[in-house]
């Protein structure tokens, strides 16, 4: 099916063809939008297309959200960052191509091997770190940093991305009053009391992806639902290295510094927390 008509009830599908892409296969649904791999006619370039989905796409206050993701990826090119290509609305359904990367979600790979190897666990801090630094050098706060947003390239090269929830000086605030936006495995205290995202929440939730890549799960999993985040507000979380024989007590100090209750506790950037944690793996 060719799609340019105004928006339907029928979400798409792979084999349709959404003004010059065409729909290869469906990478993943999340609460907002579908992700497909497509291909663009002319040029046959690889993108993954991400498509709000059709009941949001009525909604304003969610279609800005989602134009505004584009508007806020595209303000910054990183190595480490997935990078957009292009953005616009078919048929009064809004749409964001980023390029494709080959590879699996860093959500994936711990899910299907558990707690990763030590310098896998550093290099990740230091790239993901390292892309984080430029968005908040830049302005912007990515407010859903998690495993599934990080894709583990078939290099091994760590990949940022996703930026639905990013926020910025320049832009209008998207969300309802009282409403709290990312995924709670990761939320910072702060977030959960109900203030505004910052750098340092950010750093909080890259405090968790990495604990999950050392211990193989995130620093409250075994919580459910209402005592997770009682646990974020109140719980000092289990050693990350309980389990491993080459971790020492300096590198869980320098990875829970990042899960301080206070932000003003935690270190004072991403790049900061990534040559803490390896200047504590050079130690051990």
């Amino acid at each position: 099916m060719t799609w340019n008509a105004p928006t339907s009830a029928r979400e798409l599908a792979v084999g349709d063809v959404f003004g010059p892409y065409r729909l290869e296969a469906l990478l993943g649904e999340g609460g907002m939008g579908l992700v497909f791999r497509a291909v663009r006619e002319g040029d046959d370039a690889e993108v993954a297309l991400k498509l709000l989905k059709v009941d949001l796409a009525e909604d304003d206050t969610f279609k800005r959200r989602f134009i505004h993701e584009a508007r806020s990826a595209a303000e910054v090119t990183h190595e480490n960052l997935v990078p957009i290509l292009d953005a616009g609305e078919i048929g009064g359904r809004p749409y964001l191509a980023v390029g494709y990367v080959a590879g699996e979600t860093l959500d994936e790979r711990v899910k299907r091997d558990g707690a990763l190897p030590l310098e896998a666990v550093l290099r990740l801090a230091e790239e993901v770190g390292s892309a984080l630094n430029e968005l908040h050098d830049r302005g912007l706060v990515h407010r859903d940093i998690k495993a599934s947003n990080i894709i583990v390239a078939e290099s091994g090269e760590a990949m940022l991305t996703d930026f639905g929830l990013a926020k910025g000086q320049a832009y209008t605030v998207l969300t309802r009053p009282g409403q709290v936006l990312g995924t709670l495995d990761y939320l910072a205290p702060e977030l959960i009391r109900g203030h505004p995202a910052t750098p340092a929440s950010d750093i909080y939730a890259l405090g968790c992806t990495v604990y999950e890549c050392a211990a193989g799960k995130t620093p409250f999993a075994d919580q459910v639902g209402f005592q997770k985040g009682i646990a974020h507000l109140e719980e000092t979380p289990p050693d990350p290295g309980a389990e491993r024989d080459d971790w020492s007590p300096a590198l869980s100090a320098a990875l829970l510094a990042t899960l301080a209750k206070e932000p003003s506790d935690r270190p004072q950037s991403a790049n900061e927390f990534a040559s803490a944690l390896r200047a504590a793996a050079t130690q051990s």
